[in-house]
């Protein structure tokens, strides 16, 4: 497997280069996250770990300017712009990020993209508390699809104590590609606990994709866990919707390998899901 190229659409840019940079605090808010998952390991990992993690296991990447406090879109998309410009034989390219609603998104959004080379744009809906159905949206999945760049989505549950889960829901997903049939709309973590309609959105429009960041291969697989209609369909109808999508440093590689076995994806449908459909998405967008 260390010898297969993988593409990981999804990696989180870590904001500190080396373990000599000072710590990172975390933001107001994420409480509930370090509950949870614990924040110390994504707020601390330096880049030069994740360098050297997608040397070892052959891995290029796709790194979002994800963020989750408000005004705060042009430092990160400074930074993976900077991150990924540090190692093109690693990163293929940067998604940028706008907060919708401010008067000067489509400024940020088009300086991120002509002066810094990010294409498409992230949102996360329930930290920014705004459905991607908002009219405050439209102007920029607009900008998306005349550009033929991607829209990437948190979907699904968020642990925020101030933005309903609801913002999250797949359904909404729907609406957007009904009204922007042309645009490429990435499901960040696959919906849960929403998987059904997940896959329905996606069986319903070709341009949808699904990716399940920080969600371990094991808990896909277990009959417990949620998720239990998804391989099933990564191995038929969706084959060539899914995306590899770690959320780096929240699912690393050697995990992911490891556990790769329990999906019983097929050949084909492996080859797929480790980087052909990447491949195809990223095809004409970072070049």
């Amino acid at each position: 497997m260390a010898d297969r190229q993988l593409i990981d659409f999804r990696i989180k840019p870590p904001q500190r280069d080396s373990d000599d940079d000072p710590r990172v605090e975390p933001a107001p808010g994420m409480r509930r996250y370090d509950e949870l998952y614990g924040l110390e390991e994504l707020l601390q990992t330096p880049f030069e770990a994740l360098v050297a993690e997608m040397e070892k296991f052959n891995v290029r990447g796709i790194m979002q300017a994800e963020y989750e406090a408000s005004g705060q879109s042009r430092w990160w998309n400074d930074r993976v712009a900077e991150l990924v410009g540090r190692r093109p034989d690693l990163f293929i390219g940067g998604i940028a990020t706008v907060e919708p609603g401010r008067p000067d998104a489509i400024e940020e959004l088009d300086r991120a993209h002509e002066e810094l080379g990010l294409r498409g744009v992230v949102f996360q809906p329930g930290f920014l508390r705004i459905y991607p159905t908002d009219p405050s949206c439209r102007e920029i999945f607009s900008y998306c699809q005349k550009r033929g760049v991607p829209v990437t989505l948190h979907t699904g549950v968020n642990f925020t104590l101030d933005g309903s889960i609801d913002f999250g829901r797949p359904i909404w997903v729907d609406q957007v590609a009904c009204e922007f049939p042309d645009l490429v709309l990435v499901c960040n973590h696959g919906g849960w606990p929403w998987v059904g309609e997940s896959i329905a959105v996606a069986w319903k429009h070709p341009n949808v994709y699904l990716e399940f960041g920080a969600i371990a291969p094991k808990y896909m697989a277990h009959p417990k866990g949620g998720w239990q209609p998804m391989p099933h369909w990564m191995r038929t109808q969706l084959r060539d919707q899914i995306l590899l999508g770690t959320d780096w440093p929240l699912l690393h590689y050697d995990r992911l390998i490891e556990e790769l076995p329990l999906l019983e994806l097929d050949q084909r449908a492996e080859r797929a899901y480790l980087g052909g459909n990447a491949e195809r998405v990223i095809e004409g967008v970072w070049g």
